[in-house]
């Protein structure tokens, strides 16, 4: 339940946040989600399992495995996981359960912010976290409808998912631009198909798919309460999964929206059931340096009054908020200069702090330098003010300074 007197810090959040839309909130976190499963458990699992290139578990799907589209999507995708697994993905799995923790580092709830689809490094990194909050702007989609596609179409959309799924196994990392099409094709739309996908290949199982709308859910009417449709309204799915001998399901919502704090007085619900999950873990990757912006005042507030461990690369929170706020960060692998697009996002500070501490390698791919071995991430958790805690190579121990 969202402590309403803790809603989040700072002028610019708070202006989001109205009585009216905390309420509404409140009763959106604790009631059971709108919409009705679009999907059997068992039919959502199987339909994963085929977008993943595995045997069907539903009857209904059986005659899929019998296409030629299917058999050659079954020898590709999952042999390029096999080697993904086997090399990048095992090295992330160590990594993590030395430096960080088999469980949530920080509450039971991760916070990952423009994430697209990219549901693998979340499980990856934060396997048993309760529940975990991605948001971006590509739309949910739905569950294709395998039953009543043609040949061609189930050939289409398997060559589309392997597409879209083509540059995170290569480079661990999705290019904007390249969903914008890879997303919007006549058979793939949206994110779902992607991320159940994924969820097939580490091995859980999808339990249901839900449309999940704050305004439906309550019944109520923006226009009623003087509030303009947004251009682009918000969408949202909410899955739940179980991972393999477990007997609790964990719950993933997804948010299509503008996260822009012009866009979100058109969604004022959005940072209010954010900031409901505090404590929580914050995850950051290949996030275009958006909080650099001064266009996401909003979204950053909410991370840093509820965030107490923050896993990211250059491209997430700015190093120097992170300073100034009191943070203690633990540097791994290599600070470079952001590729050409993204040259305004180099950081003075965080590059001095790369080069007087010389940072343990790291063992996988993080940031958009992939292929150099010049990868770049920080563990970030709330500390006391002026003190940085910063790896150094040499003992794997944390070195302490005062700003």
């Amino acid at each position: 339940m969202i402590n309403l007197q803790k809603i989040v810090g700072g002028s610019a959040a708070r202006r989001f946040v109205s009585p009216l839309w905390a309420a509404l909130v409140v009763l959106a976190v604790a009631l059971p989600a709108a919409g009705q499963p679009v999907s059997e458990p068992s039919r959502a699992d199987s339909a994963a399992r085929l977008l993943a290139g595995l045997p069907a578990t539903h009857p209904a799907h059986q005659r899929i495995m019998e296409s030629g589209a299917w058999r050659e999507h079954r020898s590709v995708l999952p042999m390029q996981w096999a080697e993904v697994r086997s090399t990048r993905a095992a090295a992330i799995v160590k990594w993590r359960n030395e430096v960080l923790t088999g469980d949530c580092p920080a509450g039971r709830t991760l916070l990952y912010p423009f994430s697209g689809p990219d549901f693998l490094n979340t499980y990856l990194f934060f396997p048993r976290c309760e529940t975990y909050v991605m948001f971006g702007l590509e739309r949910p989609g739905t569950i294709p409808a395998f039953e009543t596609m043609s040949p061609g179409e189930t050939g289409r959309l398997l060559a589309d998912v392997r597409a879209a799924v083509g540059d995170l196994l290569e480079r661990n990392y999705f290019i904007t631009s390249h969903m914008t099409k890879q997303l919007t094709t006549p058979q793939l739309k949206g994110v779902l198909p992607v991320m159940l996908a994924a969820m097939a290949l580490v091995g859980v199982r999808v339990d249901s798919v839900e449309s999940f709308d704050f305004w439906s859910a309550q019944g109520f009417d923006p226009a009623a309460a003087g509030i303009a449709k947004p251009a682009r309204r918000m969408r949202a799915v909410k899955v739940t999964f179980t991972r393999p001998a477990a007997t609790q399901p964990q719950t993933l919502y997804y948010f299509s929206l503008d996260a822009t704090d012009l866009a979100l007085r058109s969604n004022p619900e959005f940072l209010p059931f954010l900031a409901g999950f505090k404590p929580a873990t914050v995850f950051l990757k290949s996030a275009s340096y958006l909080l650099h912006s001064p266009h996401f005042i909003g979204v950053r507030n909410v991370l840093l009054a509820g965030g107490e461990v923050l896993v990211q690369d250059d491209t997430g929170m700015p190093y120097r908020i992170l300073r100034e706020r009191g943070w203690n960060v633990t540097l791994f692998g290599r600070y470079s200069r952001p590729v050409p697009c993204f040259n305004y996002g180099f950081q003075p500070d965080l590059d001095a702090a790369y080069r007087e501490m010389l940072p343990p390698e790291l063992p996988f791919p993080f940031s958009y330098h992939w292929q150099q071995g010049e990868s770049n991430l920080l563990i970030a958790r709330k500390g006391a003010p002026g003190q940085v805690s910063l790896t150094t190579p040499r003992d794997g121990r944390a070195a302490t300074r005062a700003d």
